[in-house]
């Protein structure tokens, strides 16, 4: 295995390349916790979940919402197949507080014990608008 110092990161949606950098580092969320990926991190692979994508270049971090996916990643690259992306200058904190309450308020109309394709639907927006509010947070937050 050849000693890398960098990772080459890319961000693909089913709209295309979204991000593709060099980085120093590489923080996501998966659905069994949050990962991080360093140059010459061993073979991976992992579902990813809506959450705070960061990554640093150069000692600088940056930061962008991210919905579920797939991640591949070794020595020298991480490559996230997602549905969703956003990058913090693309976010309206406003309208997407918005969306959140709507979102939240339709929750409860749910019985605890029902859980059907609806509820899903509006669990997966309610981390999706969350995710977005934590990138547009931590990206003024430097």
């Amino acid at each position: 295995m050849a000693n890398s110092e960098y990772l080459q990161l890319d961000v693909v949606t089913p709209q295309g390349s979204v991000l593709s950098s060099r980085v120093d580092s590489v923080q996501a969320p998966s659905v069994h916790g949050e990962f991080g990926v360093l140059p010459n991190h061993l073979p991976l692979l992992a579902a990813l979940k809506c959450g705070l994508l960061v990554w640093e270049v150069e000692g600088k971090r940056k930061t962008a919402a991210i919905g579920p996916g797939f991640v591949e990643g070794g020595p020298d690259k991480v490559l996230l197949l997602t549905d969703l992306f956003a990058s913090p200058e693309d976010i309206k904190p406003d309208a997407v507080r918005e969306e959140l309450a709507k979102a939240e308020e339709a929750l409860k109309a749910y019985d605890e014990l029902y859980e059907g394709p609806d509820y899903n639907e509006l669990q997966r927006d309610i981390d999706w608008a969350q995710a977005r509010l934590e990138a547009y947070a931590a990206s003024r937050a430097v």
